[in-house]
């Protein structure tokens, strides 16, 4: 089926530095949403594969339709899936039900579930960070710190600047992920990849940005 989705409402939303996140839930309902993708994360695929993270408890931030909590579960992690949408987090289970994959889906607004859910070993988001940022960076910051606790990894994939690019993703540079990331977290490593969607089957540009939470040293 052809996205139905009209994009310039949220490029309006995501360019006011005094809006709110988008509200997930009309996104699905208005018809495809920019972020939403045929499959996992090509980028999520290679860190899996070149060993850069090992199974452990994980927790995915906006998990949408779930493509990526499958492929974490079928590689071994216990994954933790929270969305706020209705609708996504529906095709998410029917997505693990026909997988045969095990996860912890949970219908809740991130911030209020990070209030009590405590900490995990990884933090997984594919395209929250750059929306969040937006609206109010400490409060996601202050998210990610009731999250984690010292040695925990956080991977995030963040639009990359591409200045052809007028629609879509928001765009966020190197040098500011390293700004407002490394509050928190140590740089394990940043690169270039694509994020493909429907939208755009090319993908777009985009960061993989791994960060660990500093160990406290003895």
């Amino acid at each position: 089926m052809s996205p139905a989705f009209s994009e310039s409402p949220l490029r309006r939303t995501i360019r006011s530095r005094k809006s709110v996140l988008p509200d997930w839930d009309t996104m699905y309902r208005m018809g495809t949403p920019p972020w939403e993708a045929p499959g996992p994360a090509k980028e999520l695929v290679r860190i899996l594969d070149e060993g850069l993270l090992k199974p452990c408890r994980v927790l995915e931030i906006g998990c949408g339709t779930g493509a990526d909590a499958v492929l974490l579960a079928k590689r071994g992690f216990e994954v933790t899936a929270v969305e706020s949408s209705p609708i996504a987090l529906e095709r998410a289970r029917h997505r693990a039900q026909r997988t045969g994959a095990l996860i912890r889906f949970v219908l809740d607004d991130i911030y209020s579930f990070g209030r009590h859910c405590g900490p995990f070993e990884l933090v997984y988001d594919n395209g929250f960070y750059h929306y969040a940022r937006l609206a109010d960076l400490d409060k996601f910051l202050d998210l990610l710190w009731r999250v984690t606790e010292p040695g925990s990894y956080y991977l995030t994939l963040a639009g990359a600047p591409d200045p052809s690019i007028q629609d879509g993703l928001p765009q966020v540079s190197e040098q500011t992920i390293r700004l407002e990331l490394g509050r928190l977290f140590q740089c394990v490593q940043i690169r270039p990849c694509r994020l493909q969607t429907f939208h755009r089957p090319e993908g777009y540009p985009a960061w993989a940005c791994l960060m660990q939470r500093p160990k406290i040293q003895p």
